[in-house]
């Protein structure tokens, strides 16, 4: 029991001890904290309140380009080498690009998209072994935080789906180009067929005259050089009508393409960075911290040097 009330007795000392030693050395800790409070404030106020707007979207399925090329012997044919099928590791990169910037001219408070252009403020992410991407957007404006987002992957949809048109348009470039010189060689066979029978006339003409087994001969070439050019004409006949109906096809689905963004958040969620009102609580516990480890330590050095407490 005694040692309980000692003990009791000893916390109250100590506590009346630390009081009036903060009483005799209340002006180091005012001074200290109102040194640290008034820098903390000036750092808090001065760097800018960021708001960040977070955007969640998917990309569709790439079109599936070996049910284009079916009737081709190769991809190349049809795919030209400087236009491909944008797929998922390919959005990060293009929504790097000034291209997909300068939509943001159209956003009111925006003078200058450059400044937003491989910005450290918008930031996208590909959730792994998924098409699920998420932009995040920093802007001292709430509001323009959630414009920026919003119009990024506005812009870059629209620039994926103007990517699938070309591709079909290169597609059908190429399809029609094809078509065209089989008629081209259609019209050569032709010519060669007519030039033939022309041959093929004279040779009777002089058969009736003159019987002989080597003109017999000859017509029966020509008319099997005939067969042939006319085999040739029915192949690539055949080849035509496959593409015009894959030409009827691409234009089909060209007509057909839309946007392969599909935005998963009607709201974005919004982060608040550098929140003051919780930063202003931090300086303060900060600075009275500060003020009672110098006031303890003014008091170790009057000790040390032996001075009055």
């Amino acid at each position: 029991m005694n040692k309980k009330q000692n003990n009791n007795t000893k916390d109250t000392i100590d506590l009346r001890i630390l009081f009036r030693l903060f009483l005799k050395r209340k002006w180091w800790f005012i001074i200290t904290v109102v040194i640290v409070a008034a820098f903390g404030f000036i750092y808090v106020f001065r760097i800018p309140v960021l708001y960040e707007a977070r955007y969640k979207f998917s990309l569709e399925d790439d079109y599936v380009q070996d049910e284009y090329l079916q009737y081709s012997d190769s991809q190349e044919k049809f795919i030209s080498n400087e236009s491909v099928f944008i797929g998922a590791q390919d959005v990060p990169l293009i929504l790097k690009t000034d291209l997909i910037f300068r939509a943001l001219e159209d956003i009111p408070g925006i003078d200058d998209y450059k400044t937003y252009v491989d910005s450290s403020l918008i930031k996208i992410d590909l959730e792994d072994d998924s098409r699920v991407f998420s932009l995040k957007v920093k802007n001292e404006d709430r509001e323009l935080a959630k414009k920026i987002g919003f119009k990024l992957i506005e812009s870059l949809g629209e620039q994926i789906k103007n990517q699938d048109i070309k591709i079909f348009d290169n597609t059908l470039e190429v399809i029609n180009g094809d078509i065209g010189a089989m008629e081209e060689e259609n019209n050569y066979y032709e010519e060669k067929i007519s030039k033939i029978n022309g041959e093929i006339n004279n040779l009777y003409t002089k058969l009736e005259s003159s019987p002989a087994t080597q003109i017999e001969y000859e017509i029966m070439k020509k008319n099997g050089e005939i067969l042939l050019y006319k085999e040739k004409i029915i192949n690539n006949e055949n080849e035509i009508r496959k593409l015009n109906d894959l030409y009827q096809e691409f234009t089909d689905r060209k007509n057909n393409v839309g946007s392969r963004i599909e935005l998963l958040t009607e709201e974005p969620g919004i982060n608040v960075e550098n929140n003051r009102a919780i930063n202003s609580i931090i300086v303060i516990m900060l600075s009275i911290f500060t003020g009672i480890v110098v006031v303890l330590g003014v008091n170790y050095i009057y000790k040390l040097k032996g001075y009055k407490s």
